[in-house]
């Protein structure tokens, strides 16, 4: 809970992932900070509510019982005084006649069967004793009790409630039903719940699902396809209306020509299928607010689902499948599809600003050729605005340059070379 109320209330902005380097990111940042940030948030969170509802029954458990022990304890310090409500300086007088009244009040003959006023009348003749007899004066001022030292005792106490014979059938009822019913039905949610997942949080159908549609020769055209099928949304996709069917068959129309013909006819994997092209090929305008609800579900999946497959394909030795699987990956990253520009990875880039860089003399084709054009000769950028162009310079100077040198040679005292049969 306190996770939680600390995310939406006080978390930095760099803690939730909300930190923008251009004006594109500053709305992805101000979508994160609304999601995760404010009471409502927490208050539309029905498990966040009930956790409060629990702490806080819990809590007011705990301070009655912490209350009922502070007033009614045996450990309680033993102050005669204030059992018989007299000063500390009373004369002898005054106590006798506190004693007299307060005995008369919790009399076991005045009060048949309530055994807290049997309990008080032996404090107040105990609180009687220890100021009239120098006896046990002397003992309550050293051991802090007219009996002397005591021994300290450990015992459970039971309600009342627990112990009235008219109550057993319904405690021994409520017994059964939390041992028999409740806690077996927890451990079997849990375990049931617990036992679907694999390695990464993944679950196991998933991965029974990985294992049967790919193999050494997938391309990276029909991983969409699998990738559709994880079992971890394949209840979120079935389509439940016949408008969603309808939304699927118009956004099909628009990215079929990128797809490769699907394995399985299937609705969950022909939703997602479709769902993830559009994404890939950005075309997510046209999405109703449950489609794209829908496939930000699965987005949120993707590099835990991607790494399952290469998993997968590291186990099996399919090396081809692997490679396929990490682009993949960085197609899913950067909402980009097989044979689109590198250059699409650049903010405010579309195809119109793709074609003006790959044109005429100092063109470039690929990002590293891009990056290495002076920022002032950079193309595509006529048609942007001041903020825009800052972005892209922006965005150019955060990609890292990365050099890789290779060595080949054997690990041999005698000579580090290469020969043939090593």
């Amino acid at each position: 809970i306190l996770r939680r109320v600390h995310k939406a209330l006080f978390a930095k902005d760099q803690e939730i992932g909300a930190v923008a380097r251009t004006s594109a990111e500053k709305v992805k940042a101000e979508k994160i900070k609304k999601s995760t940030r404010g009471i409502g948030v927490l208050l539309s969170s029905p498990q966040f509510i009930v956790n409060v509802v629990i702490t806080l029954i819990l809590t007011g458990i705990c301070v009655y019982l912490v209350s009922q022990l502070s007033s009614n304890s045996e450990i309680n310090t033993f102050d005669p005084f204030s059992i018989l409500e007299i000063d500390s300086n009373a004369e002898k007088k005054e106590i006798k006649k506190a004693y007299k009244k307060k005995s008369l009040m919790y009399h076991p003959d005045k009060n048949p069967g309530n055994s807290a006023a049997e309990a008080m009348f032996i404090k107040v003749a105990k609180a009687y004793e220890a100021l009239t007899d120098e006896t046990a004066r002397d003992n309550w001022e050293k051991y802090g009790n007219p009996d002397g030292k005591q021994n300290l005792e450990v015992s459970i106490g039971l309600p009342t409630l627990l112990l009235d014979t008219s109550n057993r059938n319904i405690i021994l009822l409520v017994y059964l039903l939390i041992m028999v019913v409740l806690i077996p039905l927890a451990v079997y949610k849990y375990y049931s719940d617990s036992s679907k997942y694999g390695e990464k949080d993944v679950m196991y159908d998933t991965y029974s699902w990985f294992h049967h549609s790919l193999n050494e020769h997938t391309m990276a055209k029909s991983i969409p396809e699998t990738f559709a099928g994880s079992a971890e949304f394949r209840e979120k996709n079935m389509p439940k209306s016949d408008s969603e069917r309808e939304e699927i068959s118009s956004i099909m129309s628009t990215v079929r020509s990128h797809m490769q013909k699907p394995k399985i006819n299937h609705p969950i994997l022909m939703k997602g299928n479709v769902l993830i092209h559009s994404y890939l090929l950005r075309k997510t305008d046209n999405l109703s607010p449950q489609a794209m609800e829908d496939l930000n579900y699965m987005l949120r999946f993707s590099n835990s689902l991607t790494e399952a497959m290469i998993s997968i394909c590291q186990h099996q030795d399919w090396l081809k499948c692997a490679v396929n699987c990490i682009n993949f990956g960085q197609y899913m990253s950067q909402a980009m599809w097989i044979k689109d520009s590198e250059l699409l990875q650049l903010p405010h880039f579309t195809q119109t600003e793709v074609k003006h860089c790959e044109k005429g003399k100092g063109g470039a084709k690929t990002m590293k050729q891009y990056l290495e054009i002076p920022d002032e000769n950079k193309k595509g950028l006529a048609d942007m605005s001041a903020e825009q162009k800052a972005d892209v310079i922006k965005c150019c100077s955060l990609i890292p340059d990365i050099g890789v040198e290779t060595k080949v040679f054997t690990d041999d005292d005698e000579d580090a070379g290469v020969y043939e049969g090593d």
